[in-house]
């Protein structure tokens, strides 16, 4: 016989044929092998063919799959198409065609492009994230989220990319610019829907430690999140005024909290009212009422708080006013009988009557507060009393049931007027000579005084018109603020110090309000300098010129002499016990904003009812299908292109039948590669997202393969998602990619990113068209460096990888010409092939695909070396030729089985 040269371009297409037809790489929920679920981040099929880029995260997986399949392991390795969003959707735009169509040719081109490569895939799991199918259960969750309170709409501050006309998420945008157009990013007020993220920040963070994923991705999700642990600290507000405390059934002014409230608020200098209630055993709630009024003159400037049955005694006190008072504060209140645990006498005794009105009316401010560990009072009482009344709902812990402790100092807070302020250096707490408050604060409309009122209020305004960018980013010379003619009392020292509102200060960061440290901070120093306002040090730091550096504490009182380190710790304890402050966590990430004003994504399932506001679209009528449109282009007025589609918008609410407008904002393409780890468990389930078992046996992900660019949106958004799944009971693990592994770039032959714009990829086609072939391309993937670092494409290489396949055809080629000798055992040939073997396995574990490929090179150098002299003449070789083409046939699997 003749000897066949090796030629790619016939043996691949034909193995390729023969996989499919034998669906060898289809695979069932088989418990009699140990499972293991290989991933590569799903492609994003927008137009640009795949280059040897791209190749390489899919050439990694598929090594990683084969080498689990013939190491013993069920592998489930599946492919789809993670087709929504901007790229695709501009990519039709700039074709004149609609996107459907787009996305359809693009990932038959990709598809035809990776069974080239022969990626074993299990074709019958395909999903496409735009198959209405698919986004029905995209949509489900969206309402899952929606119904756990975990998805709400919010008129807010927004990210608007003036060149995609749509709004991004915070993740989405880098120094300012839109991470996709590069734009600058501008701020717009809308209307958006918001994936409560921050509610898991906690989980987010702490999980992290178990994961086995690159310290790099872990410490940019770390920074992401950005939790920090600092203090809370209440000012006391200098005003006018004297209070007047009732206490409970049974109660005395010396019981409870009101001792400890008496004590604070006569320190700072107040009259305090405690009448011991009259007939405390069988009271009426009139005659109780009528014996304050008989006994108290109140002002403009009185506040009132009434403990349990001193609050419908407060309300008949209030309601019987001829003016109004300043403040009404209720504790663990209620103006209804029926109590948890026993009746009370005056359950029968009182008419529960109240002029609602005329209370709102008499009271400038109300403070409303719940005890959430109440056993006495139901919390739908306190419920009933905002309902009526308005004012704040505070729920808090109380010390004591029924909010009895002797401290309770949630309630002395609230109690008190005071401007409450989050910051992390509490060190410095004896350096504040001032307070800013942001304009927006509700504070300032109660505090400002009648002097400062017109220039506050036209400072106010001149605020409401710029952007939180604008008012950050102004330059450092340009800090503006106005004096609100209040004073706040410090109390590390009691000084008093005024209180100036300025736009640096951002309402929705902290509590709205900063303390004024200008010896210790850039921002305080330069609004000190322009106002003349007080600069005091009181820290000797490490760094003279370094404002944030710590050091040694002075003009501190009795902390002078101590590490700032140590007083941070040693003042928020103090504070704490003296009710003051208390220990705060913050975070620097935002919710996720998940509504986008364009055409190309899943429909958010809402329906918006002039009557019942934001209404889920019942689960029967999902998917709400995407329609038809004439033109997708973004109309750039915060508006989607649905909007513009009638038949689609106009619909009827859910609950009452009345006329209702469907939302026309569609979902970011991230939530649908949120959950596609778990569709492929259960691709073409059409009663449920996934079937239990299924995703019990299958996930997590053992293996998940993509390169680090998807840090904080991607692999935060899914593990989110996940969490919440796993809240649901709907899975059994709370993170969905046990190892993740980042492979590194590949660049073109002179260095630069790969990209079509410059017009330097090299698609894997044109090299198989060259007759390279697929296994060659597969090695040089490979081989070019460790898989996690970044290298570049070379054209020597590639010849070089295919010299080696081409030797190892020629090897075994001669070896079917000569058989027939048999000759004796050769202890070489087992020693190469038995080393090989070692290496091979060992490395694969570690993924050192590089070093594998080596490793055979050499084995191939010394079988060679061995052949020439024995001329295949040892009975071994059919052992050794065999054992060579298993351990290369992860990396040439084509080459490998035809021979």
């Amino acid at each position: 016989s003749r000897m066949q040269r090796y030629n790619p371009k016939e043996i691949e297409p034909k193995w390729q044929a023969k996989w499919e037809a034998d669906k060898i790489y289809q695979v069932s929920e088989d418990p009699a092998k140990p499972k293991k679920y290989v991933l590569e981040y799903f492609p994003y099929p927008s137009g640009a063919a795949m280059h040897v880029g791209h190749v390489r995260n899919y050439t990694i997986g598929d090594v990683v799959a084969r080498f689990g399949r013939m190491t013993g392991y069920n592998v489930l390795h599946p492919m789809g198409w993670d087709a929504f969003g901007l790229p695709a959707e501009n990519y039709a735009i700039k074709n004149h065609i609609s996107p459907r169509v787009a996305i359809d040719e693009n990932t038959t081109r990709f598809k035809q492009q990776l069974i080239q490569m022969g990626f074993s895939y299990d074709w019958s799991r395909e999903i496409d994230s735009t198959d209405p199918e698919y986004y029905r259960w995209t949509q489900w969750f969206f309402l899952m989220l929606f119904k756990k309170g975990l998805a709400y709409q919010q008129e807010a501050l927004v990210n608007w990319d003036p060149v995609d006309k749509t709004v991004l998420a915070n993740e989405q945008v880098i120094d300012g610019k839109a991470e996709r157009s590069g734009a600058t990013v501008e701020k717009k007020s809308l209307k958006q829907w918001f994936f409560k993220i921050t509610d898991y920040a906690d989980r987010l963070l702490d999980d992290l430690e178990d994961l086995d994923w690159s310290s790099a991705i872990k410490t940019m999700q770390r920074n992401w999140i950005g939790r920090s642990r600092g203090a809370e600290i209440n000012f006391p507000i200098v005003e006018e005024a004297d209070y007047v405390l009732l206490h409970g059934y049974t109660g005395s002014p010396e019981g409870t909290f009101f001792p400890v409230l008496r004590e604070k608020i006569e320190a700072l200098g107040h009259p305090v009212y405690t009448p011991q209630l009259p007939n405390t055993d069988n009271p009426t709630i009139m005659e109780q009422a009528k014996y304050v009024l008989d006994n108290y003159e109140f002002t403009e400037n009185s506040v009132l708080l009434g403990h349990s049955l001193g609050s419908p005694v407060a309300l008949k006190v209030v309601e019987a006013l001829d003016k109004p008072i300043k403040r009404l504060v209720i504790v663990a209140g209620f103006a209804q009988p029926k109590f948890l645990d026993k009746k009370r006498p005056f359950e029968e005794s009182f008419g529960w009557q109240f002029d609602w009105d005329k209370i709102k009316q008499n009271v400038g401010e109300i403070v409303i507060l719940r005890a959430e560990n109440d056993t006495r009072v139901p919390q739908e009482r306190s419920q009933s009393l905002v309902d009526n009344l308005g004012g704040t709902l505070i729920d808090f812990i109380a010390e004591k049931d029924h909010a009895c402790g002797k401290h309770e100092p949630i309630v002395i807070e609230h109690t008190l007027n005071n401007l409450k302020v989050f910051t992390t250096r509490h060190d410095t707490q004896f350096g504040v000579t001032f307070l800013v408050v942001a304009p927006e604060h509700p504070i300032i409309k109660t505090i400002t005084t009648a002097e400062q009122r017109s220039a506050v209020d036209e400072y106010v305004k001149q605020a409401a018109g710029k952007t939180d960018i604008e008012r950050q980013s102004e330059g450092e010379k340009e800090k503006t603020g106005v004096f609100t003619g209040a004073y706040a009392i410090n109390p590390a020292n009691n000084e008093k110090i005024p209180i100036w509102t300025a736009d640096y200060v951002l309402y929705g960061y902290g509590t709205g309000a900063v303390m004024g440290v200008p010896a210790h901070d850039d921002r305080d120093h330069i609004f000190a300098k322009k106002y003349g306002l007080e600069i005091r040090q009181v820290l000797e730091t490490d760094k003279d010129s370094d404002f944030h550096s710590e050091g040694v504490v002075i003009n501190s009182g009795k902390y002078n002499g101590m590490r700032s380190e140590a007083l941070r710790e040693k003042i928020l304890e103090d504070f704490v016990a003296a009710g003051v402050a208390r220990e705060v966590v913050n975070y620097k990430m935002r919710d996720w904003l998940i509504s986008r004003q364009r055409y190309w994504g899943a429909p958010i399932p809402i329906i918006h009812c002039p009557k019942h506001g934001a209404v889920a679209v019942p689960e029967d009528q999902l998917p709400v299908v995407l329609p038809e449109v004439e033109s997708y282009a973004p109309s750039g007025d915060g508006r989607s292109p649905l909007a513009n589609v009638p038949e689609f918008v106009n619909t009827t609410c859910p609950e009452c039948g009345g006329p209702a407008q469907r939302e026309t904002d569609t979902m970011d393409g991230f939530a649908c590669s949120s959950w596609y780890f778990l569709r492929f468990a259960d691709p073409h389930n059409d009663r449920a997202p996934f079937a239990r078992d299924k995703a019990d046996f299958w996930l997590p992900v053992d293996d998940y393969i993509g390169g680090a660019e998807h840090a904080v949106m991607h692999l935060l958004y899914a593990r989110f998602w996940t969490k919440v799944m796993y809240d649901e009971k709907l899975i059994n693990f709370q993170e969905p990619f046990t190892k993740l592994r980042n492979h590194g770039m590949i660049l073109a032959p002179n260095g630069l990113k790969m990209s079509k714009s410059k017009g330097n990829t090299i698609e894997p086609d044109s090299i198989i068209d060259q007759g390279y072939g697929a296994d060659s391309i597969r090695i040089m993937e490979l081989f070019i460096g460790p898989w996690n670092q970044t290298a570049n494409w070379s054209v020597e290489g590639m010849g070089g990888c295919f010299r080696f396949l081409q030797r190892v055809w020629t090897l075994v080629q001669e070896y079917n010409e000569h058989q027939g000798d048999s000759g004796g055992e050769s202890i070489e040939l087992r020693r190469a092939i038995h080393k090989t073997v070692k290496k091979v396995s060992g490395d694969m574990l570690e993924l050192g695909f590089n070093t594998s490929i080596a490793a055979l090179m050499e084995c191939l150098n010394e079988l060679y070396r061995i052949k020439a002299t024995d001329n295949y003449a040892s009975a071994d070789w059919p052992v050794i030729i065999a054992t060579f083409l298993q351990l290369l046939a992860p990396f040439a699997p084509h080459m490998s089985e035809e021979l």
